[in-house]
């Protein structure tokens, strides 16, 4: 019977730890592009938001998807220099620091990954929230109003 040898560090072996970083780029990249549609959103109900007195709220979430392009902009950084390094793993002689050092960095980067989905996530989630209720205070108002002609 194998038993599978967990490894709770992430320094799992140089072609997973790889995979991890080109599934962290492509995801950045995803996540870069929905910045965008969720900031067109936010400007494309400016009416319903300012009815509702979200506005306050919509300005900060702008402000937050703002900071959190240009934090993605380093992570991404980060992880095309750290993936572009994998090499250190592979080769043979005497690396054991840099080869431990690049595991190392491995781990933080998994670290800041989870801590900026884990935000982004709740970001999002807020956003989409505010928009829902502020075009569902647009439709009541609507309502009343056509309540109010009959």
């Amino acid at each position: 019977m194998k038993t599978k040898i967990s490894n709770d560090y992430g320094w799992e072996s140089p072609d997973i730890m790889h995979k991890y970083s080109s599934v962290w780029n492509s995801k950045l990249n995803f996540i870069y592009k929905e910045v965008d549609f969720l900031t067109d959103l936010l400007n494309q109900n400016v009416y319903p938001i300012v009815e509702s007195h979200l506005t306050k709220q919509a300005e900060k979430f702008i402000q937050d998807l703002n900071k959190l392009k240009n934090e993605m902009s380093d992570l991404l950084k980060s992880i095309r220099d750290h993936k572009n390094r994998v090499k250190i793993l592979f080769s043979e002689g005497q690396l054991g620091e840099q080869k431990w050092a690049y595991k190392h960095e491995h781990r933080k980067l998994m670290i800041k990954m989870h801590e900026f989905d884990s935000k982004y996530q709740n970001l999002k989630k807020s956003i989409f929230k505010t928009v829902k209720e502020a075009l569902r205070h647009q439709k009541q108002k609507l309502l009343s109003v056509a309540r109010s002609d009959e």
